[in-house]
């Protein structure tokens, strides 16, 4: 029955006093808002700068490459490498890599030409060499002794191409002449040439058109390693800026559907009575062939929670690929390195955010704490009445506690949707408001705010609830006396606070002389915790000497509003002389918001000349005029 009469009289009181007490929850609001901004805006700002590192990033710094060379062509090895990569980029690297593109290519191959108008007719000069090579068996001439057969040599000069194909070939070609040619069976009593496509470029080099003739051979290799083939279609780049040509020339190149490719690129039976020099196989085999796959990075996709998981899965993908293809296809990658630079930068970019995010929260406690203590001031004489009616120390202290508890939980619930407001504000000024086009800012979380709101919450009750334990203490005579003769010392005065403060700040900045402000001891670079604390630690230490030496300027002050023997200045100095301390707490305030703009100020100058230094070393240049009014010389 008590804790129920007690639990409604700190109803009663909180009802009583809600237009006082308003002001008291707008501030406790505005000081749990400001703590749980931190990780929210943290994020946010990080979240910003992901999108334009990954978003400005060249193709070769996002992308995922892995590369297998095969120095005799096996389309069975072929696709079992094709399989290892599909099945590791469907395992790890799906949601951020979901397309695949995969190219072949090979060595150098010479054009020879053979035609009537050619400088040789090969296939008449094969005929000549088995009339030849018949007759000369027949005489019994010594094996030995036999011409050799006279296989196709290219010209001084000759062109050399490579042969290209890829599962999305005929996709990535637009036909120019003829047709695209999947044919890769052919006539087993005839000597017939195999269809393929050649560049439009390799077509203008050569004077070669529809149903024209000619042999393919390695650049290094035996002689008798060629090809007869034919052009079925003449090609040109459907997008020249795929990336599936990579830094090749589309149009120097000729082309083998995937199916061809994999077929002709090993030996191929065939009938020596058939081969115009007496072959037993054809097709091309002992030929190098780099097979290479390129992971294009879905950029929209890089969420900066994600960006552990990202690279845990790329080490993952390596891993399998590495694993499954025996050491056979190596993978690369620059997004990790990209990455790395990133999360340091946003550790030494944040480092002073998370400072001046800390003065902040500083000055709002602060400011919390000055405008509660002017409220408890003012209830001296109701707490007075509380005693005179028999309410002890811890009574009286409990009903404020009470209505402190009451206003910092309302606070504590209703924070987070104002931090998220201030956040997605920030997005609208300077200097973010060039990066999100004046829209406001994206808020992203990746940590959860709940420990903030808490520690918020415990942070505006303390400041609020404490301020009453030194007039809960006092008598009736002492709280009518105090209010007709203030004291003269504050608390940090009285308990020496202020010299604690200023030998900790010390010790502070001889730590942070001696190890940096950020610690690249571990695995990554990160924030040391100090020097975040620092400028908030140095800016309440110099506030807490202001307060020690205030006193004796307002002294001084009073003393010289005496002089001019005017009873109304002399009064105001006397009234300055004889209650410093509501004055000192104004002049804290100031102290705190001109540090907080100061430092903002000065972080955000230098952080200005940071990024112009590095963008001039990165430019470079031979000479470099500095100066007012420097620009171009006329040479």
């Amino acid at each position: 029955m008590k804790l129920a009469t007690y639990l409604g009289l700190v109803v009663r009181r909180v009802w009583s006093k809600k237009g006082i007490l308003f002001g008291s929850l707008l501030g406790a609001t505005l000081v749990i808002a400001l703590l749980v901004v931190v990780p929210l805006y943290e994020a946010s700002v990080q979240a910003v700068d992901l999108t334009f590192t990954v978003g400005n990033a060249l193709e070769d710094e996002t992308n995922v490459t892995a590369l297998a060379t095969q120095n005799q062509y096996v389309p069975e090895v072929a696709a079992e490498y094709r399989t290892t990569v599909e099945d590791a980029q469907q395992d790890w690297l799906q949601p951020w890599y979901p397309t695949r593109i995969e190219r072949s290519q090979t060595r150098e191959f010479i054009v020879i030409p053979s035609s009537e108008d050619g400088p040789v007719d090969w296939l008449a000069t094969a005929e000549a060499w088995r009339e030849a090579f018949d007759l000369a068996v027949e005489e019994g001439v010594a094996e030995s002794e036999l011409p050799r057969p006279p296989y196709p040599t290219p010209p001084r000069d000759a062109l050399q191409v490579r042969m290209f194909t890829a599962p999305v070939l005929e996709e990535s070609l637009e036909v120019v002449a003829g047709a695209y040619s999947t044919t890769a069976d052919l006539p087993i009593d005839e000597y017939a040439p195999l269809p393929l496509m050649v560049g439009d470029r390799v077509a203008a080099l050569t004077g070669l058109a529809i149903g024209d003739a000619f042999f393919l051979r390695p650049f290094s290799g035996l002689p008798e390693y060629f090809e007869y083939v034919e052009v079925a279609a003449i090609v040109t780049a459907a997008d020249p800026t795929d990336a599936l040509w990579g830094f090749d020339d589309p149009a120097l190149m000729v082309y083998l559907d995937q199916s061809v490719f994999d077929e002709w690129l090993a030996p191929v039976l065939t009938i020596p009575e058939v081969d115009p020099w007496r072959r037993t196989e054809r097709g091309l085999p002992n030929i190098n062939v780099t097979q290479r796959w390129r992971l294009p990075l879905d950029r929209d996709s890089v969420k900066l929670e994600d960006i552990s998981e990202l690279e845990s899965s790329l080490v993952q993908f390596r891993a399998q690929v590495a694993r499954e293809s025996g050491g056979e296809v190596p993978t690369t990658t620059f997004i990790t390195i990209l990455l790395e630079a990133f999360t340091t930068r946003s550790v030494v970019v944040g480092g002073p955010i998370l400072a001046m995010l800390a003065l902040v929260v500083g000055g709002a406690i602060y400011f919390l704490v000055y405008s509660s203590a002017l409220a408890v001031e003012r209830e001296g004489p109701e707490i007075a009445l509380l005693k005179s009616r028999g309410a002890s120390t811890w009574q009286t202290v409990g009903i404020h506690m009470g209505q402190s508890l009451v206003v910092a939980t309302i606070a504590a619930l209703v924070a987070p949707v104002v931090a998220r407001f201030f956040v997605s504000v920030t997005g609208r000024v300077p200097p973010l408001s060039t990066l999100t086009g004046g829209e406001p800012l994206e808020v992203s979380q990746i940590r959860s705010v709940v420990p903030f709101m808490v520690a918020g919450g415990i942070l505006t009750f303390v400041a609020m609830g404490v301020t009453v334990i030194p007039y809960a203490r006092r008598g009736v005579l002492a709280l009518r006396s105090l209010a007709a003769r203030p004291g003269t010392r504050s608390v940090w005065q009285r308990y020496n606070i202020d010299l604690f403060a200023i030998a900790l700040a010390l010790i502070v900045l001889v730590q942070l002389r001696l190890r940096g402000f950020i610690n690249l001891s571990g695995e990554e670079a990160t924030l040391d915790p100090l020097a975040v604390i620092f400028p908030a630690l140095l800016l309440f230490t110099g506030a807490l000497v202001l307060l020690r030496l205030f006193p004796y300027v307002l002294k001084l002050v009073g003393w010289l509003f005496t002089k001019p023997r005017n009873l109304s200045i002399a009064l105001t100095g006397w009234h300055l002389g004889r209650n410093p301390v509501p004055y000192g707490r104004l002049a804290l305030l100031v102290w705190v918001t001109t540090g907080l703009g100061a430092f903002a100020l000065t972080y955000a100058d230098t952080l200005e000349q940071s990024y112009a230094d590095r963008a001039a070393f990165t430019a470079g240049a031979e000479v470099r005029i500095v100066g007012e009014g420097a620009g171009f010389a006329t040479v």
